[in-house]
């Protein structure tokens, strides 16, 4: 598996997008809407890493509680895969739970993905490689 991104949390994503352009990133994907999670997602590069900066649209967001909790934070990362289904049976076998069953991820172009968590580690995602 590779990385695919480091998913961050944040209160207000044009804030977060202008003082992440101080450190020289810029957008590659336009912000969207993810109606399976309520929240605006928007991914933004510098070099050979990518940011997915994730607002939660409303306080009904599942991800709201982590907001009021984290702040402003890092709390995944995704690896993409070529066997989702495979990748995802063998992290449970090492110890990850699965805690978001496979399910199309609207911005990252219809990929599947999983979310496990480790105790060791904490939140994964696992995506699909290809694009369907």
């Amino acid at each position: 598996m590779e990385v695919h991104h480091i998913g961050y949390l944040v209160k207000n994503l044009e804030q977060s997008r202008e003082a992440f352009g101080h450190l020289g990133f810029a957008v590659s994907r336009a912000k969207e809407y993810d109606p399976l999670r309520d929240v605006d997602i928007e991914f933004i590069s510098n070099g050979g890493y990518t940011v997915e900066l994730i607002c939660p649209a409303s306080a009904e967001s599942p991800l709201a509680p982590l907001l009021k909790k984290f702040k402003n934070a890092p709390y995944h990362l995704c690896f993409l895969s070529g066997n989702l289904e495979e990748e995802v049976a063998a992290l449970e076998k090492s110890g990850f739970m699965v805690f978001k069953e496979i399910e199309p991820a609207v911005c990252l172009e219809g990929r599947r993905v999983a979310f496990m968590v480790s105790p060791d580690i904490g939140i994964v995602e696992i995506a699909d490689r290809e694009i369907p």
